[in-house]
C-alpha cells in the first residue's frame, strides 16, 4: 500500500501529499521522521500507494468531529485518528485536511500482536481477498491495511 518515490525539483511535501491524495501529516507520520519544509531532488521518501483508490481528502467543516466523521463514514474512530496522525481528543480545525475512507473502503491500523485471522475477522473478509488487495502484510504495529468491497 506503500511506494517510494523519489522527490523531483521543486517538489515540496504539499506538492507530494496533494499529488499521492494524502496529507502532509500522513507523509511525515509513514516515514518515521521528521521531514523538513525543504526537500532536496532525489531524495527518496514513502508515500501511498493507492490512496486515490481507497482514501479521500476531507476538508474539516465547522462543527465536525473526529467521532462524527468516523460515524459518517463507517470507520473505526481509533482507527481513524491514526491513519491521520492524530491522538486521542487532538482538535480539528475547519479547514484542515484529512483522509477518509471512500464508500465501500474497509481499513485498520494493524496493533502490536495481530495476526492475519485476527486483520481478517476485524474487516470481514477472508485472507485471500486481504493479500490480492494488500501489496505486503507484514502486520508490525501502525501498518494500513484496507479492502474495497465492491
Amino acid at each position: 500500500m506503500y511506494k517510494i518515490y523519489t522527490v523531483k525539483k521543486g517538489d515540496t511535501l504539499n506538492s507530494i501529499a496533494k499529488e499521492f491524495q494524502t496529507t502532509p501529516e500522513e507523509i511525515k507520520r509513514i516515514n518515521s521522521f521528521e521531514i523538513l519544509d525543504t526537500l532536496s531532488a532525489n531524495d527518496k521518501i514513502i508515500v501511498p500507494n493507492n490512496a486515490t483508490q481507497l482514501f479521500e481528502i476531507y476538508k474539516i467543516q465547522k462543527g465536525d468531529t473526529m467521532y462524527d466523521i468516523a460515524k459518517r463514514t463507517n470507520s473505526n474512530y481509533e482507527d481513524l485518528i491514526r491513519l491521520n496522525g492524530m491522538r486521542d481528543g487532538e482538535f480539528i480545525y475547519p479547514d484542515e485536511e484529512i483522509l477518509i475512507p471512500k464508500p465501500g473502503t474497509i481499513f485498520l491500523i494493524t496493533r502490536e500482536g495481530d495476526t492475519v485471522s485476527e486483520v481478517v475477522d476485524r474487516l470481514g473478509t477472508n485472507e485471500l481477498q486481504l493479500r490480492l488487495q494488500n501489496d505486503r502484510i507484514y502486520l508490525r504495529p501502525d501498518q494500513l491495511l484496507a479492502i474495497k468491497r465492491d
